[in-house]
């Protein structure tokens, strides 16, 4: 089993700003969760308050990942993914979250699916000898990817599939969605300001003291450089990447961002930077534009309203919607 490696996602470096105002304090605190590094920054007038907001974001975090993780053998995906009956029972927030999943679907054209996840037992990214699985195993599984055939029950809380094989994961969405209830709860605290970062996936509640938040955005080729800075008050900033979770084998990159119709490692891009109003969307966009790649991508980014994104193209060139340019900190410039 693959544990929760399949959380791992690229990183949006965040660059400290600590607070103008003497009388804002700053609590920040890294911690293992959802098999990444989270990192959540509170300010607010004194330490207690932000300790116990900023507690209160991580304990909601740790609830989404045990909700959601495939590999919980107690919980409702676990079930779903292993069952010998025609549908399974799930909590109205999965079901909710498998409703907006199918929406984004839609709009990506099929580039986010979460039922991709049948593919997910052939690939290894630990251990020796890695290859990547046979295409005869992928294309047996591929009839069962198909977002449609989820059947959403919310009167009676029940989850099928057309399709038996029909399995989920949320690896490509579970963590924004916990990014934004954890700054929710944080939010309810009535702090002075926040960032919620969970490897990547990061959202800002903004801060009091008028200032905007800054964050940089990884080189995916180059691990010590950043492709741009950005400046942000309340959005949410997600990357999806070739260069966190792959293999080399026989000269290709064998990662794990899947094209759904294909099975096999999308190849047109390198990153996706999207920013999005909430990083639950920002997640499943950044997934799907990297499928698409950037000149289809530019048409379906016009679906979402309040939306940016920049790719870096498998040649490593980059292109940026029309606004993306205006969260960019002054004096940043976008750099290959």
């Amino acid at each position: 089993m693959r544990g929760q490696n399949w959380w791992l996602q690229p990183i949006v470096l965040l660059i400290a700003v600590s607070a103008c105002q003497r009388e804002l304090v700053e609590v920040q605190e890294t911690r293992l969760a959802m098999g990444t590094l989270a990192e959540i920054t509170v300010l607010d007038t004194t330490e207690s308050q932000a300790k116990a907001a900023l507690e209160a974001g991580f304990a909601e975090i740790e609830r989404i990942s045990q909700l959601f993780w495939e590999g919980n053998p107690d919980g409702p995906v676990y079930a779903f993914n292993h069952r010998t009956t025609p549908s399974t029972a799930m909590p109205e927030e999965i079901l909710q979250l498998i409703s907006r999943c199918c929406e984004y679907s839609q709009k990506l054209n099929g580039a986010f699916d979460i039922t991709v996840a049948v593919l997910f037992p052939l690939y290894r990214f630990r251990g020796d000898s890695l290859r990547p699985p046979a295409l005869s195993e992928i294309k047996s599984r591929i009839p069962y990817i198909d977002y449609r055939a989820l059947q959403i029950n919310l009167k009676d809380g029940q989850l099928s599939s057309k399709f038996t094989q029909t399995q989920i994961g949320f690896g490509a969405v579970a963590k924004g969605y916990g990014v934004d209830q954890a700054l929710a709860r944080i939010k309810a605290a009535g702090v002075a300001g926040a960032l919620v970062n969970a490897g990547g996936d990061l959202k800002a509640l903004p801060r009091r003291d008028g200032r905007k938040w800054r964050v940089g955005v990884q080189h995916p080729r180059k691990p010590n450089e950043l492709l741009a800075v950005l400046e942000i008050d309340s959005q949410a900033v997600v990357t999806s990447g070739d260069y966190e979770k792959y293999f080399i084998y026989e000269g290709r990159r064998i990662h794990h961002l899947l094209d759904p119709k294909t099975g096999l490692p999308a190849e047109k891009c390198q990153a996706v930077t999207v920013i999005a109003s909430s990083a639950e969307q920002a997640d499943a966009m950044a997934t799907g534009l990297f499928v698409i790649g950037a000149e289809a991508g530019q048409q379906v980014l016009e679906r979402f309203e309040e939306t940016q994104a920049l790719w870096v193209r498998a040649d490593g060139q980059l292109v940026a919607s029309r606004d993306f340019k205006k969260y960019l900190a002054p004096g940043s410039e976008l750099r290959n």
